[in-house]
Parts: C-alpha cells; sequence; structure tokens
C-alpha cells in the first residue's frame, strides 16, 4: 500500500460488536477462532474488528437462515 492509499474501513471495540451480533464476549472469541472473517486487529492491548467483515458475517448468516 503507497501513501496515497487508505484504508476506508471502520473499526469497532469488543463492546460494539457484541451489541451488533448479540453474542457472548467468550463466544465472539471462539467463533474467531473458527472463521477468520471474525478475527480481530491486535492493536497494543486493544483488539478491533473490521465492521465490514461483521457485515459480511451477518450477511452470509441471514443467507444460510433463508435456504
Amino acid at each position: 500500500m503507497n501513501k496515497n492509499e487508505h484504508i476506508d474501513d471502520n473499526y469497532l471495540k469488543i463492546n460494539e460488536v457484541l451489541l451488533i451480533i448479540k453474542i457472548s464476549r467468550a463466544s465472539l472469541y471462539r467463533l474467531a477462532k473458527k472463521i477468520n472473517l471474525l478475527k480481530p486487529l491486535k492493536i497494543g492491548g486493544s483488539s478491533l474488528w473490521s465492521q465490514d467483515n461483521i457485515n459480511i458475517y451477518l450477511n452470509n448468516l441471514k443467507k444460510q437462515n433463508l435456504k
């Protein structure tokens, strides 16, 4: 990535993710071990989740439930 490029993705803290997908903290970390899409970005002692990845995960769940 060159210095003129930037990432448009928003990142969420764990409490924000838990409000969106309505699961427990432990369940989120279990899912993150199984589903690469839900792995957090580690910065220092913080974990941040890509809002785009959370949205993709939720859309995939909706598609599965419609089948």
